[in-house]
């Protein structure tokens, strides 16, 4: 599967931990397919921006309704494994509980898979 361009700058950018950043191609990509997955991967770069700005509320949310509307595409879509973004998700989620947790993020690094399947 050739992904397309703004797909890998979005990787790129989420792989730094530069989530405000992502928001952009990821748009570009949902205004043209209107579709939940994207829909969700911008959801949850926004939750993660807004934990990096030190919010609460919002991120609860955000995180929660990415995991909804990217859950009907797991195992695997457009090279991403969605269970493990999934646990990762939820970890993160479980870390705004934290009363000492701060404006940290664990990291995640996305690696797409060459050999992914055209999607359904």
């Amino acid at each position: 599967m050739r992904y397309p361009e703004p797909y890998l700058v979005f990787v790129e950018h989420f792989n730094r931990g530069e989530y405000r950043a992502c928001v952009e191609p990821l748009e570009e990509i949902w205004f043209a397919r209107r579709d939940d997955f994207h829909k969700g991967l911008i959801r949850l770069v926004v939750g993660l921006n807004q934990i990096k700005l030190g919010l609460d509320s919002g991120p609860r949310f955000l995180l929660a309704t990415a995991r909804e509307l990217m859950q009907p595409y797991q195992p695997r879509y457009q090279g991403l494994d969605l269970v493990a973004l999934d646990a990762w998700i939820a970890g993160q989620q479980a870390r705004l509980d934290q009363p000492e947790r701060g404006t940290s993020i664990e990291s995640y690094m996305i690696v797409l898979d060459p050999a992914a399947e055209e999607e359904r």
